[in-house]
């Protein structure tokens, strides 16, 4: 998994913030990246959301770090993906919440 410690590296973060923030020990994101391990997939999807980028990135199977969810995103403006972005990385309780604060500001508008 070359291309994880090239994305975490790009992104100026150690393997202690990585492993700290998808909840694995340092050791193993070490393992991950001199290939001697390989996450399961729920870790696998962790690290892909936390660093941003795609788990075909991580796996090596593609150069291109930009996520799936960017793709086809043309016809947004690029606040309106700013916004996407920062969705995707809430908590599901809180994605709930927005999408409720959300339906009652339409509904006082219309």
């Amino acid at each position: 998994m070359e291309n994880l410690r090239k994305i975490r590296e790009r992104q100026n973060k150690s393997q202690v913030n990585v492993a700290v923030n998808i909840g694995v020990a340092q050791e193993m994101i070490s393992s991950y990246e001199s290939g001697k391990a390989y996450p399961k997939a729920d870790t696998l999807i962790k690290m892909a959301k936390y660093l941003e980028t795609s788990t075909d990135y991580l796996l090596d199977l593609t150069d291109d770090p930009t996520p799936i969810r960017l793709y086809n995103k043309s016809n947004l403006s690029e606040a309106e993906i700013n916004l996407l972005i920062k969705y995707s990385k809430l908590a599901i309780e809180d994605q709930i919440k927005l999408a409720g604060y959300l339906d009652a500001l339409s509904y006082i508008s219309n």
